[in-house]
């Protein structure tokens, strides 16, 4: 059986990717997760949302000028295959409609695909554009990830 051992997001990643993310304003973590790692890196007028502690992403409805984070693979939910749903395009699309500046995402090799150039033409239509992609690993998850930013700035 495979191992479930569920790995955080490095702190030190966190912060190199922090670093290149160009927050200005009021900023959610997404997804806090239980060690709080990306919300606890976060400077200025900052929030959070983990289900896990009652607060669904889905139902935020408070604008922010940036939304970041490491969104997770799946939800509860298991389709009729026994597999869980790919969150990413719902997650981007809801980011899309509450960031005023820009948003930045930490997401793995197996879910890049969602990047079509259909959803790119959605998020260019409301005004985000990819702007910078840097690719990270760690030796504690398989293959690589890739940090995603989006803003408003045409490239």
């Amino acid at each position: 059986m495979k191992d479930k051992t569920f790995h955080y997001t490095n702190p030190e990643m966190v912060k190199y990717l922090l670093s290149k993310t160009p927050i200005e304003g009021s900023v959610l973590d997404a997804g806090s997760g239980k060690n709080k790692v990306w919300f606890k890196e976060l400077r200025g007028e900052k929030y959070e949302c983990e289900i896990d502690d009652g607060v669904d992403f889905f139902e935020w409805d408070k604008k922010v000028d940036w939304v970041v984070g490491n969104p997770p693979f799946a939800g509860n939910e298991i389709d009729e295959r026994g597999r869980h749903p790919n969150l990413i395009p719902q997650w981007v699309e809801k980011s899309s409609k509450i960031a005023k500046q820009g948003m930045a995402f930490l997401i793995n090799h197996k879910v890049v695909n969602f990047l079509t150039t259909a959803r790119l033409e959605k998020l260019k239509q409301k005004g985000f554009f990819l702007t910078k992609m840097i690719i990270v690993s760690d030796k504690r998850w398989f293959g690589r990830y890739y940090y995603l930013i989006f803003t408003k700035e045409n490239n």
